[in-house]
This record gives C-alpha cells, structure tokens and sequence, in this order.
C-alpha cells in the first residue's frame, strides 16, 4: 500500500518518470499516458485486488 505519493517514482501505467504531483488532491499525474493514479484506502484496496485476483 502507498502511504505517501512521494514514493511513487514511476507512472504505474506506463513507466514513465515524467510524473508530477496533485499534493492537495493526494494524485500522482503522468505527463506522458495521462493517467491519474490515487492511492486506494485500505479497504478500498482489498476490494481492488481481491476483484482482479491479486489476492
């Protein structure tokens, strides 16, 4: 689980390192792909993986 946005290095999509960061909406935005990432509550977070079969 990500605790802080900071520790994203990478888009998650991509792999792009040309990312930025939304402090106050908590985002991390790629400047290549486009996507918005939000790190997940962690209940929100089980749902996710246990919906995708990550768990």
């Amino acid at each position: 689980m990500v605790k802080d946005i900071h520790e994203i290095k990478d888009c998650p999509d991509c792999g792009s390192s040309n990312i930025i960061y939304n402090d106050r909406k908590q985002q991390v935005i790629c400047k290549d792909c486009g996507l918005i990432f939000e790190p997940l509550a962690p209940k929100e977070e089980k749902k996710f993986e246990k919906a995708h079969g990550m768990k």
